[in-house]
């Protein structure tokens, strides 16, 4: 039998690649702040913003909003959500060859996580695009609170008795009781929300983005840029791996909004 144990007792540290990534951001968000001559003072400035869309990054898949306000110049305080599905390295899909269950399952994977992103930040343009249109070059810092949202991982498990053969019943994944063998698949995702707890930590991250709309007040953008999450403790996400109270991603995302000057 393979047993796994989890300290009762945390503290916050810093590994030297969460201080990289911390750093990484403010060293990005210092040096192109200095960026801001290319801006045409004569465009238009609108009180209002926001934009949505869909974000691909290191560790996974999530969505993304955010609402805010012209402060100066071109810059706007910003409003920022986002929910991140988040992906152990060591993960692999593994499907039993003796079980009609072609969902297929992550051995070892003992529960899911998620992070919920709020937060605000500062959005500033480097280089507007002007009335004949072209492509407006903006960046951003962000940071605030990230709420990890870890639910447990149920399984369907193979069970012989005498008097109906093989039977399967849905079982939170444990370790000690399950085994590639007697596994048959993965349950439904949604099983184990009742379960799921809340983990809150912090999150900073650093963006470029690039605006390509004809339009001045329909946006529609590509958005590149690298964030950092940081828990208390970690994330027991595998049984059998190590895991980590940190993420250092990086994420691209395809981001459609618009300006306005009235409510």
């Amino acid at each position: 039998m393979i047993s796994t144990c989890y300290p009762v007792k945390y503290t916050l540290k810093l590994s030297k690649s969460a201080l990289l990534g911390f750093g990484m951001i403010l060293m990005l968000f210092s040096a192109s702040a200095q960026v801001v001559p290319g801006v045409e003072e004569t465009g238009i400035v609108y009180k209002y913003a926001d934009n949505w869309g869909a974000t691909l990054h290191s560790s996974g898949i999530g969505v993304n909003y955010r609402k805010g306000r012209h402060t100066s110049g071109y810059s706007y305080l910003m409003s920022d959500f986002s929910l991140l599905t988040m992906r152990h390295p060591k993960e692999v899909r593994t499907v039993n060859p003796f079980s009609d269950n072609n969902s297929g399952f992550i051995y070892g994977k003992l529960n899911s996580f998620m992070m919920l992103h709020t937060g605000i930040g500062i959005q500033k343009t480097i280089n507007a695009k002007g009335d004949k249109g072209g492509i407006e070059v903006g960046h951003g810092f962000y940071a605030g609170v990230s709420w990890g949202i870890i639910k447990p991982v149920y399984l369907t498990i193979f069970y012989k008795n005498d008097q109906d053969g093989i039977r399967e019943r849905i079982e939170r994944y444990n370790p000690d009781k399950h085994y590639p063998d007697n596994i048959s698949g993965r349950a439904s995702f949604f099983r184990g929300f009742k379960q799921a707890r809340l983990d809150p930590g912090l999150y900073a991250s650093y963006l470029l983005n690039f605006e390509f709309g004809k339009s001045q007040e329909r946006l529609r953008m590509i958005e590149t840029g690298v964030s950092v999450d940081l828990f208390a403790k970690p994330v027991p996400m595998m049984a059998f791996n190590t895991n980590t109270n940190y993420f250092l991603t990086f994420f691209v995302r395809i981001l459609y909004g618009k300006l306005w000057n009235r409510r």
